[in-house]
């Protein structure tokens, strides 16, 4: 991508017009892809922010509205990054696999989690869609 027309993009309003249709496209898969990426990295926090209570400490009612307005989550994404983390509490690998691949895929495999060597299962998630690690676990 020219680097052109990115400073354009972050320099000067309006400017998306000025792109090429291949450079809009570029533009948009990596904004998407960095939108995934900080939404991982966001949902790996909300255990965290759950056991500290910082979203009461910050005026928050509750855990779900604090994940809406800063990370754009709705209530079920919440709950199940919440349900996944502690289904792999005391699974180091899995847990990091979270932030990494996002919650979807490690709560494919957690119903075997203590069936199978976490590595293994790590394996799996990174080499399968999710769509194969559900077929697997069935």
């Amino acid at each position: 991508m020219n680097h052109n027309h990115i400073a354009m993009v972050n320099n000067a309003p309006n400017t998306n017009s000025d792109l090429s249709d291949k450079d809009l496209y570029n533009l948009c898969r990596k904004y998407g892809s960095d939108a995934k990426m900080w939404s991982r990295k966001f949902a790996a926090l909300l255990p965290l922010v759950e056991r500290r209570r910082i979203y009461k400490k910050r005026g928050f009612y509750s855990i779900h509205e604090f994940a809406a307005k800063l990370g754009g989550l709705n209530r079920k994404t919440v709950d199940e990054v919440l349900r996944t983390y502690k289904k792999v509490e005391g699974k180091p690998l899995l847990t990091k696999e979270i932030e990494k691949v996002g919650w979807g895929k490690v709560r494919a495999v957690t119903s075997i989690s203590g069936e199978i060597e976490e590595k293994k299962l790590v394996e799996m998630i990174r080499n399968l869609p999710k769509l194969a690690l559900e077929e697997c676990v069935r």
